[in-house]
């Protein structure tokens, strides 16, 4: 949970730390080889059909380094260890974590492949490495829960490195989304009805 009060580079430095570092590992455990695989095996589709609409970048969004598919992918694990608030605000439209991913990635092309790998795995992989059988955005949202719970409790170290992986990085897109700061007031210690940044991106489980 990310503390409330001080400046917006105080905050911001810690999670890009943690998401490079956790986006660094993706990249040590393999996964770049494992959805390569998949990619090849014709299990990886660039387009975001299937999912819910919501999940899709905006018209007037210009991608740089996530596909729509991944852009989906990324778009639904935030609504998800977020928090409720924050779901609420993505699914109507009005916050955007997708978009300020991609830019960031865009100035980090170092940590973007693992990233883009590690969320084709986790749309596409299934039984026995993920949980599921169809696509993480074509899940509901406790589906999907239980897929990230699987994920965070599982005896596998790459299991849980994936899910450390896509969660950092989630953290720190909600965070750096200009929209958030509307929800938190963000950089002053509350926000509307007292609800700050840290407040608003408790996870949804857990």
């Amino acid at each position: 949970m990310i503390a409330s009060g001080g400046g917006l580079g105080e905050g911001r430095a810690p999670l890009e730390r943690q998401a490079r570092g956790a986006l660094a590992a993706l990249d040590r455990r393999g996964f770049l080889r494992l959805a390569g695989t998949m990619a090849v095996a014709g299990m990886a589709p660039t387009g975001c059909g299937g999912g819910p609409s919501w999940l899709a970048p905006p018209a007037d969004t210009t991608l740089h380094v996530l596909t729509p598919r991944t852009y989906a992918v990324f778009t639904a694990a935030c609504a998800r260890f977020a928090g409720p608030r924050v779901a609420e605000l993505i699914a109507a439209g009005r916050m955007h974590p997708g978009r300020a991913a991609d830019d960031w990635l865009a100035r980090s092309p170092d940590v973007a492949a693992p990233l883009g790998q590690g969320l084709l795995l986790l749309e596409f992989g299934g039984w026995p490495l993920i949980a599921k059988l169809r696509p993480f955005t074509a899940l509901d949202g406790d589906a999907q829960d239980r897929v990230l719970d699987e994920l965070l409790h599982s005896r596998l170290v790459l299991k849980r490195t994936l899910w450390r992986g896509v969660r950092s990085f989630a953290m720190l897109a909600v965070y750096l989304a200009p929209e958030a700061r509307a929800l938190t007031a963000f950089p002053g210690p509350f926000g509307s009805a007292g609800v700050t940044i840290g407040d608003a991106m408790v996870p949804v489980r857990g």
